[in-house]
């Protein structure tokens, strides 16, 4: 048995080498391409993160500028309306059938479709 004390002392240090090389080539491929996957996954997540913010923002801006659209056609619909009974003669009142008339128009459009009075004019007109 000393003359296999002898070889293994002798060649353990090359043994145990050689196993551990093998060992490296076998896992450094795999360490690496885990590391290549997870620099992948955070840069993906980074512009994921990127992304998400671009798109809060531009739904912040389209709220604001719908917000401001609202506030600007009520603008409007006040001064129109503050326009017209201030008008020289607002105050005399009119034949029915001009007041029909005018209203019947405005309730042929879209936008005052769906007011109070058009929709009681289309129930009694049927």
């Amino acid at each position: 048995m000393p003359i296999v004390l002898e070889y293994a002392r002798r060649f353990a240090p090359w043994t145990a080498f050689a196993i551990f090389a093998v060992l490296l080539a076998l896992a450094g491929p795999a360490a690496c391409r885990k590391l290549n996957n997870a620099e992948a996954r955070a840069r993906l997540g980074e512009a994921s993160a990127r992304a998400a913010s671009r798109n809060g923002e531009d739904a912040v801006a389209t709220v604001g500028a719908a917000a401001h659209r609202e506030q600007q056609s009520d603008a409007l619909t006040r001064d129109n309306e503050k326009e017209i009974r201030d008008a020289h003669g607002a105050d005399v009142r009119l034949d029915p059938a001009v007041r029909d008339a005018g209203l019947g128009g405005l309730c042929r459009r879209p936008a005052y479709r769906d007011l109070e009075r058009c929709r009681m004019r289309r129930a009694a007109s049927r």
